[in-house]
């Protein structure tokens, strides 16, 4: 009997755990399929390469024990069931889980942009490549450089925050007037853009209209007249989904991490665009996120193929972290939602709401108390109260 072929586009925190989940089980045969010439490695490290305090040893990420192939896929043929790699080679499919992960957001409408990126003054902090080249510009700069962070969330703010404490020198431009809330919620996101205005420049409801390179250096001009000159501009405005045809803004998918309408076809990580009746639409795009997204869509192809257990709907309860200016801001669950309240206790903790239930969980030097959380997101108040919360699957 032939096995059942299971193709996995990614090798990343989606598509190795993936696959680990998969190898283990007779009757599957497991291809993953990762980026042309490139080592897989872990991203949420690449800022310590970034910084100076990682190797680029360090970063690399174990591969599990199944087949893999370097080679990037461009596009899949959903009628033939067949993935067309960038070398000319194709691979068929039984079942395939798509986790190419996400791209950072660019200034491409920006006038001057593509020079100064082109001239290696303007980068994202999304790939390696973008953290050896941020490495080599501010060792070239010596004890201190000028360097604007464009963004203000998670990624820019631990940015900022190492620079500033290696003694470069930091404007922090944001888009809006409290950065981070759409990730972390109005109480956290007005005590970071505190701290950042106490230690760095702000401009904060700015926005960048013009980036002109110079010999020595960049001049960057703001919306409002004001010219910053600085040697490095980095990018963190976020990421989009990896554009595969036949998918150009990612893959719609229901709460099993199903792709609406394709038998067969999954999506997990940053690739994967939810929509479900219990968060609405939504996507995380976070390391530990997409492992748990990875292993879940798995978990369902097991199931749909007469190989496991129905591990049931897909509910966010991954936790992250980042030190900004000594103080450890986390998170569990969707900490999207704009519905917050403070939760009365000793430490400084947000609670993140939907309807009835708790989705998300802030804090501020409450790693503990924000991590106790993890299997009590997404029980309605009234389960609660009646004593009737059961564990459900991850």
């Amino acid at each position: 009997m032939t096995a059942h072929h299971a193709v996995i586009l990614g090798a990343g925190a989606a598509g190795t755990s993936a696959a680990r989940a998969l190898a283990s089980h007779d009757g599957i045969r497991t291809t993953l399929v990762g980026q042309t010439d490139e080592t897989p490695y872990t991203r949420m490290l690449i800022k310590g390469v970034a910084f100076g305090l990682t190797t680029l040893e360090l970063i690399r990420l174990p591969m599990p024990q199944t087949d893999f192939i370097a080679d990037t896929a461009e596009f899949v043929d959903i009628e033939t069931r067949q993935v067309r790699l960038a070398s000319g080679a194709t691979i068929d499919y039984d079942s395939l889980i798509v986790a190419t992960g996400s791209r950072a957001r660019g200034l491409d409408s920006v006038p001057g942009a593509e020079q100064a990126e082109e001239a290696g003054t303007l980068v994202t902090l999304h790939s390696l490549d973008d953290a050896v080249r941020i490495r080599e510009v501010i060792n070239a700069c010596g004890m201190q450089a000028r360097v604007a962070i464009y963004g203000a969330g998670l990624t820019a703010s631990e940015t900022a925050s190492v620079l500033q404490a290696q003694g470069h020198q930091i404007s922090l431009i944001a888009r809006s007037e409290i950065p981070g809330i759409a990730a972390l919620g109005r109480p956290v996101a007005e005590r970071i853009a505190a701290d950042h205005q106490s230690r760095v420049a702000t401009f904060f409801g700015r926005t960048i209209r013009r980036i002109h390179p110079e010999t020595d250096a960049t001049v960057i001009t703001l919306d409002n007249g004001t010219d910053l000159t600085v040697d490095l501009v980095v990018l963190a405005l976020g990421t989009t989904p990896v554009a595969l045809a036949p998918w150009s803004e990612g893959v719609a998918v229901d709460d099993r991490l199903c792709a609406r309408d394709l038998e067969g076809v999954y999506a997990a990580g940053g690739m994967a665009v939810h929509h479900d009746d219990h968060l609405g639409t939504w996507r995380i795009d976070h390391w530990d996120d997409g492992a748990a997204q990875g292993m879940h869509a798995a978990r369902m192809l097991l199931h749909d193929y007469g190989r496991g257990e129905d591990p049931g709907p897909y509910r966010p309860r991954s936790a992250f972290m980042a030190m900004i200016y000594g103080q450890m801001i986390a998170g569990v669950g969707y900490t999207g939602h704009p519905e917050t309240r403070i939760e009365q206790a000793e430490e400084f903790i947000v609670l993140h709401e939907q309807d009835d239930a708790v989705v998300g969980v802030s804090g501020i030097d409450a790693v503990g108390a924000v991590y106790q959380w993890s299997q009590r997101l997404h029980v309605a108040r009234s389960e609660q109260n009646e004593g009737r919360v059961r564990e459900r699957p991850e």
